[in-house]
């Protein structure tokens, strides 16, 4: 799983796939949080190349939402496809805005 979507950086370095590369789910304290990383291209990611930064975008879910999408209830049990269907729905904490995925598209 991953996104496709163009991202230029700072720096200029261009990219447009972005993938999970950790998270961490507490359900003691009903809180989920996922790194998403920027590479220049599918065929880059999969080559095991160098994100073009270490993390582009961060989620983090609490609370309500957290039980949406990581609750034993949740209605999918798969975690790193509920991290990517939260990416798209959720705020997520980013130099590109809080909805930076919610047009991005699933590859």
């Amino acid at each position: 799983m991953a996104f496709q979507k163009s991202f230029t950086l700072r720096s200029g370095a261009q990219g447009n796939y972005s993938r999970l590369i950790t998270y961490r789910v507490d359900r003691m304290t009903r809180e989920a949080v996922g790194l998403f990383s920027l590479f220049v291209d599918s065929t880059a990611a999969h080559a095991s190349k160098d994100s073009l930064t270490p993390w582009i975008a961060k989620l983090r879910v609490t609370g309500d939402a957290f039980d949406a999408y990581f609750s034993s209830a949740a209605l999918d049990a798969d975690t790193m496809a509920n991290f990517y269907r939260a990416a798209k729905a959720e705020p997520m904490i980013s130099d590109f805005g809080s909805d930076l995925f919610s047009d991005a598209q699933d590859v």
